[in-house]
């Protein structure tokens, strides 16, 4: 009988048997493994290279840039949790989305993006990829794939890249209108693959591969890892999708390392636990600001706030299992409102990263955003007084407090009756 998703990602990639029967996993910090014999090592180095008529070799490693049993342990767990075929870790997360649009793009495969975007994900899409020959496009939106088809000429994209919810705005995109159109378009020889930045919820909120996406990206710093102690990045998908992934991996360098491969797999582990009591923190903070603030002033992946924002409600219906635990909030008093206000926090540590044990807030405009130029700001949501929090697993009236009592400086320096 198939076990149930949290207790395959437990004890995904790793048998006590394998170890000298040890409950937990060991780390192999081994930069180097020995081969038995020298025709077992020149399989594997000519397999790994790609050569031509190489002997298949047996299960084994050669050196830890090309793979570490801690780090398919790691991988293993990630693929449990989205219940891919495969996984891939990386550095971190902007080294997870490089490579894998590195891997993926070319001159026959453009780029095709749907914004809001991550301040890094942005930069590295209208700025960086276009630099090294690739054809990037920013389109309106997804229900205008079609119009944007025809201001290609007709030539289609080889990847749909979004964000949903996006950073830091929670602008929802509906995964399965992307997948449902790639279908459509894509050929024998030209597949349209439809990849979707799942930071935001990560995958006991949002699974994307069951609404049709092909590869799913993340910052694993953030709730995959959970404590603010390590910096990794995450993809899953098919195994061909993975396979080139890795390949391009290998050569760019951007592999996770075994220590950080380690605590990513020992994070996983407590993953839904962590999520849903940050989510039910939310739920409390959120329903008081909503008497606080009003719910013109926050947004949400929550239902009760996606009317307010004119988000569709049928998408998160559709494709979430909650509303997670980040939450934007636009404070009075434009900038200088936003910086009382986040100074004037001392639960919520101003930040800039999310998903972690501890609530963290920040200035998107002038932090995470901050590349980000100012006419895409405007058209992203990203305003002067527009702050992010991340909800942690503090209790919940001490969250509360904290925010109130920020929210009542930024008012008073917005001279703004309390």
């Amino acid at each position: 009988m198939k076990k149930r998703l949290e207790t395959r990602a437990m004890f995904a990639g790793y048998r006590p048997q394998d170890a000298d029967m040890a409950v937990k996993p060991p780390m192999h910090p081994a930069s180097t493994f020995v081969f038995p014999d020298a025709r077992t090592g020149a399989a594997h180095m000519e397999t790994a290279y790609g050569v031509e008529g190489a002997e298949t070799p047996p299960d084994g490693f050669i050196y830890s840039r090309l793979g570490n049993p801690t780090l398919r342990m790691a991988e293993a767990r990630l693929a449990a949790w989205d219940d891919s075929e495969d996984a891939a870790l990386f550095a971190s997360g902007m080294a997870a989305i490089s490579t894998t649009l590195l891997a993926w793009s070319g001159a026959d495969r453009p780029v095709w993006f749907v914004g809001p975007l991550y301040g890094g994900s942005y930069h590295f899409l209208e700025d960086v990829l276009p630099d090294m020959g690739r054809d990037v496009r920013e389109i309106e939106s997804l229900e205008g794939l079609d119009h944007a088809l025809h201001a290609a000429e007709g030539k289609l994209p080889g990847i749909i890249y979004l964000e949903t919810p996006a950073n830091p705005t929670m602008q929802l995109q509906r995964i399965r209108t992307a997948a449902e159109w790639a279908a459509t378009h894509s050929t024998s020889d030209h597949r349209i693959l439809v990849m979707v930045d799942n930071t935001y919820l990560g995958p006991v909120l949002q699974r994307p591969l069951e609404e049709g996406a092909d590869v799913v990206l993340y910052s694993a710093t953030k709730y995959l890892g959970g404590h603010s102690d390590l910096i990794a990045g995450g993809a899953s998908g098919s195994a061909e999708a993975m396979g080139k992934v890795k390949e391009f991996r290998t050569f760019l360098g951007g592999m996770l390392d075994p220590h950080s491969a380690w605590m990513l797999a020992r994070s996983m582990e407590t993953l839904h636990v962590r999520v849903e009591r940050q989510q039910e923190n939310a739920g409390h903070l959120l329903a008081h600001l909503r008497e606080l603030c009003g719910p013109e002033a926050i947004r949400s992946a929550w239902k009760e706030d996606l009317t307010t924002m004119g988000e569709d409600i049928a998408i998160a219906e559709q494709q979430q299992r909650g509303g997670g635990s980040m939450i934007g909030l636009t404070v009075p008093g434009g900038r200088e409102g936003a910086f009382a206000f986040l100074d004037a926090l001392t639960v919520f540590k101003l930040a800039v990263s999310l998903g972690s044990t501890e609530s963290l807030a920040e200035h998107p405009a002038s932090m995470t955003h901050a590349g980000v130029p100012a006419e895409a700001k405007v058209r992203m949501g990203i305003t002067e007084g527009f702050v992010r929090l991340s909800v942690g697993l503090e209790h919940p009236e001490d969250l509360k407090e904290d925010v109130a009592h920020a929210w009542k400086v930024a008012c008073e320096v917005a001279n703004l009756p309390v």
